[in-house]
């Protein structure tokens, strides 16, 4: 799997169905896999942030998650978000019978996220789940529910640093943070319309419906610049 790079941040040059391929025959062979959806405010951050680079920078692939990441990385970058990729892995683990374990959100959003993906796909396996606030004893959990897969659903930068620290320590093959996915798949937060994710404009959605996300337009708008004017060189 070959990256690119994005204003010094890695991005995977890889579709999703490629993906799916490669974390099957990570949870077949036992190897472990971290998945990291990179965006445009994490780019930013990681520009300012040399811990946040170094953090990012651990992972072994690098999601183009946003239009604007997509775009910026190249033609040869297929889009893919980090909940649309974990919808799928629930898909592929009714087939393949690989181990779910849910970490992360409020408990009713966790368990809400549960049951909407097990109704989409009964034949999916849960191995075990944990909400985010109850969670001292969340390493030994995943490890005794023999989980292939962990979704973690705790927020940038702390689900980013907790794969980091822990994900060895969980026997397991893929970990992937999630940010609100949780919340998103339980129906907590409502997605964009298809054509709104097509136009790029997912952004602006969100904060119509989470006002306080407008706090996170000068970070968008000094993506856009950087990006523009690396591209300008």
């Amino acid at each position: 799997m070959k990256n690119t790079s994005v204003l010094g941040v890695p991005i995977s040059m890889i579709n999703q169905r490629q993906l799916l391929k490669m974390i099957d025959d990570a949870v077949r062979s036992g190897q472990q896999m971290t998945i990291v959806a990179v965006n445009a405010r994490k780019i930013v951050r990681a520009i300012h942030e040399p811990e946040m680079k170094r953090l990012l920078m651990g992972y072994d692939v690098f999601l183009a998650d946003g239009l604007s990441v997509a775009r910026a990385a190249g033609p040869m970058t297929e889009r893919i978000t980090g909940v649309d990729l974990m919808e799928e892995i629930c898909r592929q683990s009714a087939r393949t019978g690989a181990k779910l374990f849910f970490y992360g959100a409020t408990e009713e959003n966790n368990l809400a996220a549960r049951k909407k993906l097990k109704t989409a796909y009964p034949g999916m396996r849960i191995a075990g789940h944990c909400n985010g606030y109850e969670d001292e004893d969340v390493v030994e959990k995943i490890r005794e529910s023999g989980a292939d897969v962990v979704f973690v659903a705790k927020g940038t930068p702390l689900q980013e640093k907790w794969i980091m620290k822990h994900g060895k320590s969980t026997g397991s093959s893929i970990l992937m943070g999630v940010g609100g996915a949780f919340d998103v798949l339980g129906g907590k937060v409502k997605r964009a319309p298809g054509f709104i994710q097509n136009m790029g404009l997912e952004w602006l959605y969100r904060m119509a419906w989470e006002p306080k996300r407008f706090q996170q337009i000068p970070e968008l708008l000094e993506f856009r610049r950087l990006v523009k004017k690396e591209k300008s060189r």
